[in-house]
């Protein structure tokens, strides 16, 4: 099994969580197709620029006070199926978070070049046409 993807995707996350929107950036592919069904930024992102606004609808909604911890990758060829839990607090409202987040990602030349998430691991495995039974995970 290759892990170029799954490391690759583990430096997504950490741009994520470090906030640095410029590495987080440089991971998809300039048309990438993001997407987002998180709570506060829930809709289709286009392009570097449609990453930039998503980050901006993030921060606005949450600030600083989010952050994704993995769980488990599985890398399955040109896509990655990872299963997080994202920890936050509401930018307004204080409210507490901790919620299951599901983030398949398509590769293509080393970039991103599609990314959905997800409310349930099962949702993800019947829009990849793979079962249960076909993953083998890789640790964070």
């Amino acid at each position: 099994m290759s892990r170029a993807n799954v490391d690759l995707f583990r430096q997504t996350i950490e741009a994520y969580n470090a906030r640095d929107i410029e590495a987080f950036i440089a991971l998809f592919d300039p048309d990438v197709e993001f997407h987002s069904s998180f709570a506060g930024v829930g809709a289709v992102y286009r392009g570097h620029e449609g990453l930039r606004r998503w980050h901006r609808d993030l921060e606005e909604t949450w600030g600083g006070e989010i952050r994704s911890e993995p769980e488990a990758f599985f890398d399955l060829g040109e896509y990655t199926l990872t299963l997080s839990v994202l920890r936050g607090r509401g930018q307004h409202s204080g409210v507490e978070v901790e919620t299951t987040d599901v983030l398949v990602a398509r590769w293509r030349n080393g970039l991103i070049v599609y990314m959905k998430s997800y409310a349930s691991k099962a949702e993800a495995l019947i829009d990849l046409g793979v079962s249960e039974d076909a993953l083998d995970a890789v640790r964070p």
